[in-house]
């Protein structure tokens, strides 16, 4: 994929809501208007907030594991990619060299982003999946329309 139409993520957030549930927020910058969502299961949602520094699990989380093997070899993570959506399916690659070659491995998102959070690698999302935050003037306006809909 060509780099121009991806964005360098600098700033992931956690969220958790019992109406909407487990979010990650992918931003280019805290002020940035524009932002990646996606919606994780609780194991998911632990595996990023350990690498954000946020707790700490008694064990090892699965992506541990993994991690733990690769550092016995010879293998340099370089970044991820979140590149697509089909089917309300986000897509994402974990690019790494070995012995000088670039390779790269399909992978779930959230597994991505804990491991490029771990990796300290790069973490860019293609712009075509970032979208708008709404302001509240906009909230509200869906909102009323939401009322009106009959179902």
């Amino acid at each position: 994929m060509a780099k121009k139409t991806l964005v360098t993520v600098n700033e992931v957030y956690l969220k958790s809501d019992r109406s909407s549930g487990n979010m990650v927020v992918l931003k280019e910058n805290e002020e940035d208007q524009h932002h990646f969502v996606m919606f994780v299961g609780d194991s998911e949602f632990a595996a990023i907030a350990k690498e954000k520094g946020m707790v700490e699990p008694k064990r090892p989380l699965t992506h541990d594991l993994y991690l733990t093997i690769s550092d016995n070899l010879p293998v340099e993570f370089l970044r991820i990619e979140i590149y697509d959506m089909v089917e309300n399916t986000y897509y994402a690659k974990v690019f790494f060299r070995v012995d000088g070659t670039e390779h790269f491995v399909d992978s779930r998102p959230s597994d991505a982003v804990a491991l490029a959070l771990n990796r300290k690698i790069p973490i860019l999302v293609n712009k075509k999946l970032l979208r708008r935050e709404l302001t509240p003037d906009e909230i509200k306006e869906y909102e009323e329309i939401c009322k009106t809909v009959k179902f």
